[in-house]
C-alpha cells in the first residue's frame, strides 16, 4: 500500500529528488531516490546519494529533480 500512496504524491518509485532548506541544516540540498512511500501519510522513505539506510521525510521536504540532466550525462 505505500507505494501506491507514493505514486499518488507525485513520486513513484525511483524519481530523484532534492531536500528543500525547510528540512534542516543537516539535510539541506541532499539529493537521493525514492524508494517507496512511508508509514505515515505523506511520507517518503528514500535513500539520500552516498547513503546505504533508507531515511522518512515529509512530502513537503523534497522537491523531485528532472532525470533528464543524469541520462544525459550517461550517454
Amino acid at each position: 500500500m505505500p507505494e501506491s500512496a507514493c505514486t499518488h504524491l507525485g513520486f513513484p518509485p525511483g524519481s530523484r529528488v532534492q531536500v528543500k532548506p525547510e528540512a534542516g541544516a543537516r539535510l539541506a540540498g541532499k539529493t537521493g531516490r525514492v524508494i517507496g512511500g512511508g508509514f505515515y501519510p505523506r511520507s517518503l522513505r528514500l535513500v539520500l546519494d552516498g547513503s546505504k539506510v533508507p531515511i522518512t521525510l515529509h512530502v513537503n521536504y523534497v522537491a523531485a529533480i528532472d532525470d533528464e540532466i543524469d541520462r544525459v550525462k550517461s550517454d
